[in-house]
């Protein structure tokens, strides 16, 4: 009788499974257990934040150098301007820290809370605006991520992020760019909550501060127009702040809920050195 070899019909160590839906099944599995880990860590994260100070956030966050991180950055009128308008604000929502204002020179349209107590105003901001009401509530939503730890949070689930992917994958591996990728659409969906909590604040202070609302979409009415008509709605799924248009009628409608009535903004002072 001639020898034929021959595997065996049953081998406990050789899958019988496609290798490419072997592999597919340990992506996902991969890709499971990072986005929960990433779900409960941020979790305690939320709730670690509550225990530091605002003196701890200080304190940890006092050497940030923000020539260094923004580049130029400029004082005189324009942030006296500014600070003065803060601290005129500030009754209306206590934080319980100083929140010192930075200019810097930039052709962006932005503002931003800084770990530490810190506002960063962008120029372009300042020469967009056109009334006090409109940079107020641009200030009045900083303060409100302040109130919130919005920024602490933020840092804590960026980090989080950062070294699942590293201890999952290595840094520079090509599925840990899809794990950072399949998790910042969630921080995103988080943070659009978290800003539309901040608006939700900032109407509370400008109608505090003012007596009304009037002026509160401003800054939005301004990014919409320089967003053009070349705008995909799909592309806000993964932006951290929610669409325009949605966020002025959510400004609207929550100022018609809480009965805040709309007035006439006051004109930004001018002549504002730019």
């Amino acid at each position: 009788m001639k020898y034929q070899p021959s595997l065996p019909e049953r081998n406990d160590n050789v899958s019988h499974q496609h290798p490419i839906r072997e592999f597919g099944i340990l992506i996902l599995s991969i890709i499971g257990v990072a986005v929960i880990s990433f779900w409960i860590l941020g979790f305690f994260i939320d709730q670690a934040v509550g225990y530091i100070s605002p003196e701890d956030e200080a304190q940890l966050f006092a050497k940030i150098d923000l020539d260094w991180e923004f580049g130029e950055t400029a004082s005189g009128p324009r942030q006296a301007l500014v600070q003065h308008l803060i601290e005129a604000l500030r009754p209306c929502q206590e934080i319980g820290f100083s929140t010192p204002v930075t200019i810097i020179e930039s052709q962006n349209i932005n503002a931003m809370a800084i770990p530490g107590g810190k506002i960063v105003v962008f120029s372009e901001l300042l020469k967009s605006m056109k009334t006090e009401n409109g940079l107020a509530f641009v200030l009045a939503h900083e303060l409100g991520h302040f109130k919130n730890r919005d920024h602490l949070r933020s840092i804590g689930r960026g980090l989080v992020l950062a070294a699942l992917s590293t201890l999952l994958t290595g840094a520079n591996s090509s599925i840990s760019q899809m794990l950072t990728s399949s998790m910042t659409l969630g921080q995103a969906k988080y943070s659009q909550s978290r800003e539309s909590q901040a608006d939700e604040t900032a109407l509370q202070i400008l109608n505090c501060h003012y007596g009304h609302v009037g002026g509160a979409t401003e800054l939005f009415e301004v990014l919409q127009r320089q967003e053009g008509t070349w705008d995909i709605n799909i592309l806000h799924y993964f932006d951290t702040h929610p669409e325009l248009q949605k966020r002025i009628e959510a400004i609207h409608e929550l100022s018609k809920q809480q009965g805040y009535t709309v007035e006439e903004p006051l004109p930004l002072k001018k002549p504002l050195p730019l």
